[in-house]
């Protein structure tokens, strides 16, 4: 299962950049799963309030599962916080061509920064497996071997690129 990670400050476009690669990456033809770090210190909000598998974790269960037709929804109380390795553990169950994770800035796997102001830049210390920067504006500097950079106009040729990290798997 191929990964790529999407990772930025707050408002430089992460979602918007996942959703058109998921867009563009079902057209042709694959099978793409995300994660999503919510970074910001608050308990998620249950979307099935009132809903029987609401009312199982209200007695006490750690986790609940709703299957219907070909949909699971999965919701698990952890006494620690998630890892992106655990989910990604859950998702190998999965016939996926690949992953898309926003967030987890300090887990090692293929990156893409979003770098809209070049304070965002503070962003590269001590980050690891850094492939891709999308930018939205000249950032003098900004030049590293081995690093493919895209302006924040180039639609076409950033969403190729990231087609063709997760597409290897899928010939």
């Amino acid at each position: 299962m191929k990964l790529l990670q999407i990772v930025g400050f707050s408002n430089s476009g992460k979602t918007t950049l996942i959703e058109k690669a998921l867009q563009y990456m079902v057209e042709k033809g694959l099978s793409v799963a995300t994660i999503k770090h919510h970074g910001h210190g608050k308990k998620l909000l249950a979307l099935d309030t009132g809903k029987d598998s609401h009312r199982y974790r209200e007695a006490g269960a750690v986790g609940s599962a709703v299957a219907a037709s070909e949909t699971l929804q999965l919701q698990v109380q952890k006494k620690e916080p998630w890892s992106a390795e655990e989910i990604l553990s859950i998702y190998e169950k999965l016939d996926l061509d690949g992953v898309l994770i926003e967030g987890f800035k300090q887990e090692p796997f293929p990156k893409i920064a979003m770098i809209r102001h070049t304070e965002d830049l503070t962003m590269f210390e001590g980050m690891e497996n850094l492939q891709a920067v999308i930018y939205w504006e000249a950032i003098d500097g900004l030049e590293k071997k081995g690093i493919s950079f895209f302006h924040i106009k180039e639609e076409q040729a950033y969403l190729e690129w990231m087609y063709q990290q997760l597409e290897a798997k899928h010939e």
